[in-house]
């Protein structure tokens, strides 16, 4: 768990022009998260991240309690709304009482490969599902966990879509060619975070927003020449301040994997520094080969083995120092 660097990926990290050259031919999609990141309007990931991650350069699988809630609601709302939808349904999509509404379940991430878009070489992402009517689909359904109904309501009480979600929404919907959105909106108390399994949904903490899905003709267009400037040229863009987290983890070279005829010198080096040997000679060894796999770029590099954790910090005069663990 946390975040894991793809060092294949990487070709150069250019620290004075504080940019990331990658191998191009492996990159992933804007998703709907990344979507708003290109566009400027997401608060919690930068353009810069969203190209790493864009570019495969690391992922990062860290989870908190509120993500954990998150997922484990989302299939409670779903079978809410199944087993709801004409009490739903029926007034706010005005439709007639003959009409049935089913809910189509999203394919399993892992079987679509994290991706319900295929098709499309550019944006991808997941819905969490379709609302159908007598069979067609007709909505994109999103389902949210909120603490905040402010978010979502006015100050006069009439309801809102906050536009990141509207946005990002909206592109699931332009890629599945569909007109209309549904969010499911599950306002959540703190036990609800602690215990998500025990989470019932009810019309009072479970609000349904149906929308048509805004315009978002500029906004694609943008991305798609953000994609062909910085993706398909294998660059990223220049990283600020407040990326100063991703340049750090992607600069501080750990390798997970060492050659198997490198293993052997740091077998030795831990060999003669608990036999008391002069460490003198297998150091400089060391510091060679480490600066010989290390990323073009990196600041520092790392590696563990039995029970022994070596850092070389690759200034001017590269320093190792090796600590037992």
């Amino acid at each position: 768990m946390g975040i894991n660097i793809k060092r294949a990926n990487i070709k150069k990290i250019d620290i004075n022009e504080k940019i990331i050259e990658f191998d191009p031919k492996k990159h992933g999609k804007i998703t709907g998260s990344r979507f708003l990141s290109v566009l400027g309007k997401n608060k919690y990931m930068s353009e810069f991240k969203a190209a790493c991650l864009i570019a495969r350069l690391f992922w990062d699988d860290t989870t908190t309690k509120y993500t954990e809630a998150g997922n484990i609601i989302e299939p409670i709302i779903r079978s809410y709304i199944r087993e709801n939808w004409s009490l739903i349904f029926t007034d706010k999509m005005f439709m007639p009482s003959y009409d049935k509404v089913t809910v189509e379940e999203p394919i399993n991430k892992k079987d679509c490969y994290y991706d319900h878009f295929k098709s499309n070489n550019i944006f991808g992402g997941m819905v969490d599902g379709y609302i159908r009517i007598n069979g067609s689909r007709d909505s994109v359904l999103e389902i949210k966990t909120s603490s905040d109904r402010a978010q979502w309501y006015d100050e006069d009480g009439n309801k809102r879509i906050p536009e990141d979600y509207y946005l990002q929404a909206s592109l699931y919907a332009e890629l599945a060619g569909l007109k209309r959105i549904v969010f499911a909106v599950g306002f959540l108390q703190e036990k609800d975070y602690d215990s998500p399994k025990m989470f019932v949904p009810t019309p009072d903490n479970t609000t349904i927003f149906i929308v048509e899905k805004k315009n978002i003709s500029k906004e694609m267009k943008t991305a798609e020449e953000w994609f062909k400037k910085y993706i398909e040229k294998g660059v990223t863009p220049k990283w600020s301040e407040k990326d100063t987290g991703v340049v750090d983890t992607l600069t501080s070279d750990r390798i997970d994997n060492m050659p198997g005829e490198y293993m052997l010198h740091f077998r030795k080096y831990i060999e003669m520094y608990m036999g008391g040997a002069d460490l003198t000679n297998i150091s400089t060894c060391i510091t060679r080969l480490m600066m010989s796999i290390a990323l073009n770029g990196a600041k520092s590099v790392t590696y563990e083995q039995n029970g022994f954790h070596f850092e070389l910090l690759l200034d001017d005069v590269p320093k190792l120092f090796v600590t037992q663990i």
